[in-house]
């Protein structure tokens, strides 16, 4: 009985499990129903024209309607059409990221494309063009489009191609690259359309299907294009130049002419299967080589050709073996190669060192061999992120960009495993010892690049669209940190368990449209770990990850996690520099014990091999043994170097300065880098005045704190002094303490910047050190707010500032405008400034406003950099320095005019007109109204002048105000009495060079 009841039990469960499979099953058919996916397939006869640098075609389309949808309209892209004026969106993205206001007023640069006459199954349709979108159209169908059903699209269309100098499609003289360039429809999918704008920042979105195309042009170019050549004469003549190798006796010779079109025309005619795009290149100037691959699972063969100019032809000649391995490696980490060929194009890019296309890639000009290694395996990889998974770049542009950094980044460190940093930026190893980084990796560059945003807090989560990054972090995110992560995921599950992932992941979704839930799927089928930390937070916030080791006992470690990130992290048992073995451990918040890796080891690390995106690595490490186990190792350099994260820095300049009353001196500026932001920075400079046998100089200490997703993005509270001579036989002394509070953009990629800031200083009396009395410390007070825009094209300024010392009180408002008329650096600077006293019962007229721009012995707060701050104009050369403050006539009226219980000034400043902008010189007008007149003769309130100045980029420039009204004319007779100069030497702060601030 018992064995009955236990068969009959074994029975039930068995039903059981079957129908919870079978349920599973179904639901999993339920699940996949709710994908789909529409099929585009192309027909295009284009014909190229190059003498009018136009494309004349005829396009159809069959759209099958795969979704559970019914249809009435279609989206279809125009992308040509972004050239086409200044207010597409292109433009207007170019204006932002590159400053180029009229950019297509040029005709050369605007591109467009007409002669549309969309038809549906040959009947007439509607179609509009969407407002401010000139590149992309909806189609009225005449009837509605059901599932399951396809419709047939026709089109002849023209498109003039720019003049390739702006982004991805154009031409420079008759070498040509078609990209974009043939009515696409948007892509339909389970969130609706994807209609979207031609970006330069920012790629694209595409529906896959078959492509059949005919390029019909002059017989002697040379093509290459995605899919596959179905011309046996055209393969027999790129296997003539293949074998021809002539071209090699003149390696990388100057820019070659075009040579004269054939009259001949050919016709070529490529197919392509499971494609999303289609791109083709042309030169007369190309040479060709050839080389094949066979996969080693399946034995197909891949061909692959390379086309390159004269120009970088000396890079060019190991292009195919590059080619080659690329495609071996790759395709055995992630899955078999998708297409049955692929070239390499060298031809003229605006769009960054390379730009990916279904089995083809156009590469602009590399710096040397290893980068053009670098760029083409890196566009190799895009035929899987990219070509094959077709993603959402726009949307999603880590899924295509930052995975396949991440692949690049580990095969060329594979394939070139001692390149060191210092080959790629100072070229010479002799430099590399000097710095101290001759045994830097080169793959600290990308980390070291990640950092210099992420120590400002100014990094933004990995999963956002494209258009919501700045230009900055678009690189900085989406290739570099996101290359990071992916390694540190690889890492921490192991690279047998990754690659078995992606390659799972590549099986699935090859020739499909993936999202990211799609990649984390995969993920959590084939690991047993909570990846949240990955997919949610590294990804989807900016959460720091931060640990730090404490202390060390009974061969345990306390680990503290100093950050929001709670993600695995590895310590490492060193002998030297060697990593002797390892331990990975799971994520926690707080403080944990860890037991140390077994084996031995004279020093724990934490992550020494920099898998892990560390925001500080300063404590990573603790020592079995000594007097300073947790010390950090300080490397000191002369000069600065670029810095390693793992050390301490410690730099030192020689400093040599002159000012009038110390004469010559010598001294060391101390400081622990300028490069990267870090929680404690300074710089200490102390001089030896040999003038006057003393010790003056200038120090600066800084402590920077980041919240996480506060208000408040940095905090820098700071504490600076300076110490030099003054007439009467003593010193000036000033102290300094401020904080700044720079405010959290909600939207990172917003060009609007505020912060908070206020001060408190002690300065020696300027009115007694010029009357050569004892100077006794005053006490001034300084609050202010600040609002920036901080953009290539019209950016401005505008601040708010209250003062307060004894005896006085004030508040200004200040405004700084540039009208950019062309490019960034030119336009027209407006600044407006308004000032008034709420008290002023001191007997230090200084305290009150300054009509013109103020002198050293006007600057009771020591501002600016003066070489000779106590001199009296215009005695010296010197003396004619002012600093443009407040009212900020160049004019010099203080001295006769006094200062002012309120003013208000404006001032103009222009580039010149046209081509003579080139020239260093801006003419100017300064007008100025304050509370009184000069005197009984002169009383307007009103003080004009107008004139030009010329210099050295800010950094020194003339004045010369040759006009003025009568009020200044009078104490200021002739122009040579009225010229003075600005010295902007706090662009060059970290120095103090000249005993100030």
């Amino acid at each position: 009985m018992e064995n009955l009841q236990i068969l009959f039990a074994k029975t039930d469960i068995r039903k059981l499990l079957i129908i919870i499979l079978l349920i599973a099953t179904l639901s999993q058919k339920v699940c996949s129903q709710d994908y789909f996916q529409q099929e585009v397939n192309y027909t295009i006869h284009v014909t190229l024209n190059d003498v009018k640098n136009e494309l004349t075609a005829y396009e159809n389309v069959e759209y099958i309607n795969h979704s559970p949808d019914t249809l009435r309209f279609l989206y279809f892209h125009l992308w040509p059409n972004a050239y086409s004026n200044n207010n597409t969106p292109l433009a207007k993205q170019m204006l932002l990221t590159k400053g180029n206001q009229k950019l297509f007023d040029d005709p050369e640069l605007r591109g467009s494309i007409d002669s549309l006459n969309f038809k549906v199954d040959k009947q007439s349709v509607e179609w509009k063009l969407l407002p401010r979108q000139p590149d992309i159209c909806q189609i009225i169908l005449n009837k509605i489009l059901k599932p399951g059903d396809s419709i047939k699209i026709s089109t002849p269309f023209r498109v003039k191609i720019p003049k390739g100098v702006t982004s991805r499609l154009g031409h420079i003289g008759q070498s040509y690259q078609i990209s974009q360039w043939f009515p696409k429809p948007a892509v339909y999918d389970q969130t609706g359309w994807h209609q979207m704008s031609y970006l330069d920042q920012g790629e694209f979105y595409s529906e896959f299907g078959n492509f059949n195309v005919t390029i019909k042009l002059p017989a002697n170019y040379t093509v290459g294009a995605s899919g596959n050549l179905n011309d046996a004469m055209e393969t027999e003549r790129l296997d003539s130049l293949a074998a021809n190798l002539d071209w090699e006796s003149t390696l990388s010779s100057k820019f070659s002419d075009f040579p004269v079109s054939s009259a001949k025309f050919k016709s070529l005619n490529y197919t392509g299967k499971q494609i999303h795009d289609f791109a083709w290149f042309a030169d007369k100037r190309f040479h060709v080589l050839k080389g094949k691959i066979i996969l080693p699972v399946s034995g197909k063969q891949v061909t692959t050709w390379a086309m390159f100019t004269n120009q970088q032809s000396r890079l060019w000649v190991d292009a195919i073996k590059y080619m080659n391995d690329a495609i071996t490696y790759f395709s055995a980490k992630i899955g078999e190669y998708p297409f049955e060929s692929y070239t390499a194009v060298q031809s003229a890019l605006n769009a960054g060192a390379g730009m990916e296309y279904p089995g083809i890639t156009v590469i602009g000009l590399a710096d040397n061999s290893y980068s053009l290694d670098e760029v083409i395996s890196h566009e190799i990889v895009h035929n899987w992120f990219y070509a094959a998974l077709g993603s959402n770049e726009r949307k999603y542009p880590f899924m295509d960009e930052g995975i396949t950094t991440s692949y690049t980044d580990r095969y060329m460190k594979e394939r070139y495993p001692d390149k060191k940093l210092w080959d790629v930026i100072l070229k010479k190893k002799k430099q590399a010892r000097f710095f101290h980084i001759a045994d830097m990796p080169l793959e600290r560059l990308v980390e070291l690049e990640w950092l210099a945003q992420a120590r400002q807090n100014l990094e933004q989560p990995l999963n956002l669209p494209a258009t919501d990054y700045t230009t900055v972090n678009y690189s900085q995110m989406i290739y570099n940190k996101t290359a990071i992560s992916f390694k540190y995921l690889e890492t921490s599950l192991g690279d047998s368990l990754f690659d078995a992932t992606i390659q799972d992941y590549y099986l699935r979704w090859a020739f499909k449209h993936p999202q990211p839930e799609d990649l984390r799927e995969v993920f959590q089928m084939h690991s047993d770990k909570d990846l949240s930390w990955f997919f949610d937070d590294l990804l989807g916030t900016t959460k720091r990850l931060d640990y730090k080791i404490i202390r060390m006992k009974n061969q345990q470690i306390l680990v503290k996690n100093n950050g929001e990130l709670v993600s695995p992290l590895v310590i490492s048992g060193m002998l030297g520099d060697s990593v002797r073995n390892q331990k990975w451990v799971d994520g926690f918040p707080g403080k944990k014990w860890i037991d140390v890796p077994s084996g031995p080891a004279d020093e724990y690390k934490i992550d020494p091999e920099h898998v892990m995106p560390e925001l500080c690595r300063i404590n990573n490490n603790i020592k079995q043994s000594g007097l300073f186990r947790k010390s950090d190792p300080v490397r000191t350099q002369l000069y600065l170097s670029i810095e390693d994260p793992e050390k301490r820095s410690l730099m030192y300049i020689p400093a040599v300065n002159w000012n009038n009353e110390n004469g010559f001196m010598i001294g060391l500026a101390v400081h622990n880098g300028f490069l990267l932001s870090k929680p404690l920075e300074y710089l200490l400079m102390p001089l030896y005045s040999f003038q006057d046998n003393k010790i003056e100089g200038y120090g600066r200490i800084a402590y920077n704190l980041m919240p996480y997703n506060k208000l408040i993005r940095l905090a820098k509270i700071s504490m600076e002094g300076t110490q030099f001579a003054a007439p009467g036989n003593q010193d000036y002394h000033k102290v300094k303490f401020g904080i700044d509070l720079n405010f959290r953009n909600r939207h990172v990629n917003n060009e609007l910047n505020q912060k908070a800031f206020g001060s408190f200083t002690k300065a020696s009396d300027l009115m007694q050190i010029n009357l050569k009395q004892k100077a006794v410390m005053r006490n001034y007070f300084q609050l202010g707010y600040l609002i920036e825009k901080s953009a290539l094209f019209n950016p401005y300024q505008m601040q708010f500032s209250f003062e307060t010392g004894r005896n006085y009180q004030k508040t200004s408002f200040e405004f700084n405008y540039r009208y950019s008329y062309y490019q960034k650096k030119q336009g027209l600077d407006i600044r407006l400034f308004a000032g008034k006293m709420y008290e002023n019962v001191s007997t230090n007229s200084f305290y009150a406003f300054a009509s013109g721009g103020r002198s050293g012995r006007e600057q009771y707060l020591y501002d600016g950099t003066y070489p000779d701050r106590f001199a009296v104009f215009p005695e010296t050369f010197l003396s004619r320095q002012m600093t443009q403050s407040e009212g900020s006539l160049i004019s010099p009226v203080n001295i006769f005019l006094g200062y002012s219980d309120w003013l208000v000034s404006l001032s103009f400043t222009s580039n010149l007109p046209g081509k003579t902008g080139r020239f260093p010189l801006k003419p100017f007008v300064n007008i100025v109204l304050n509370d009184h007149g000069l005197n009984e003769k002169y009383p307007s309130h009103i003080f004009c002048e107008t004139g030009f100045k010329t210099g050295i980029w800010n950094f020194f420039e003339i004045y010369v105000p040759l006009l003025v009204t009568d009020n200044i004319k009078s104490v200021s007779w002739t122009v040579k009495d009225r010229i003075r100069i600005v010295l902007k030497l706090d662009s060059f702060s970290w120095l103090k060079l000249n005993g100030t601030k």
